[in-house]
């Protein structure tokens, strides 16, 4: 019985190894990452460049790095905007739940009246599973501007988004679409 789980465990160790040397390596760097790095080399303040850098670092996978920056960009500017762009780099990272947390106080703080309240909260939504609050917002989305209640024009305002946040509006526009749509 030895014998086989000694087996087993070395089969084990084999597969990850393997798997590991097929794996990418992660990107180390990028153009927009070395001009964010030198943004805030030269203002430790730049709460827009940390921010940025964490929706960056957050698309690169390297999510310590990025939360890290989230929490420093927060620190150093408590706004609605801010706590929005954090929602975009959580929901990029697959923290879904911190995102909607993000983007419920982002509507909260600026009283839902920024173009990008609803539909960020779509997002969230999306995210954490929560269908109906996803439609909700889409409707309410849809209100604030109507070129997301259009396939066409859906596709052309989403064009630079990432896959994912793409995936997760054009999933909800088409059951908003089928089964909401006044």
């Amino acid at each position: 019985m030895t014998h086989l789980r000694f087996a087993i465990l070395y089969f084990a160790l084999a597969l990850s190894a393997a798997a590991a040397a097929d794996a990418p390596a992660p990107v180390q760097t990028t153009p927009k990452l070395e001009t964010l790095n030198r943004q805030i080399l030269e203002n430790t303040e730049n709460s827009q460049a940390y921010s940025n850098r964490a929706y960056v670092l957050a698309l690169l996978g390297r999510k310590d790095e990025a939360r890290a920056d989230l929490k420093k960009a927060l620190a150093l500017h408590d706004k609605a905007p801010m706590h929005n762009r954090a929602g975009w780099a959580y929901f990029n990272m697959g923290d879904y739940t911190d995102a909607v947390r993000e983007f419920e106080l982002a509507g909260k703080l600026s009283d839902h009246q920024a173009h990008y309240d609803y539909y960020s909260l779509v997002l969230g939504y999306w995210g954490t599973g929560d269908t109906q609050k996803a439609i909700e917002n889409y409707q309410l989305a849809v209100e604030k501007d109507p070129r997301l209640g259009s396939a066409k024009t859906l596709l052309e305002r989403t064009l630079e988004w990432t896959p994912l946040e793409q995936r997760a509006m054009h999933e909800i526009y088409v059951l908003w679409s089928k089964a909401w749509k006044p």
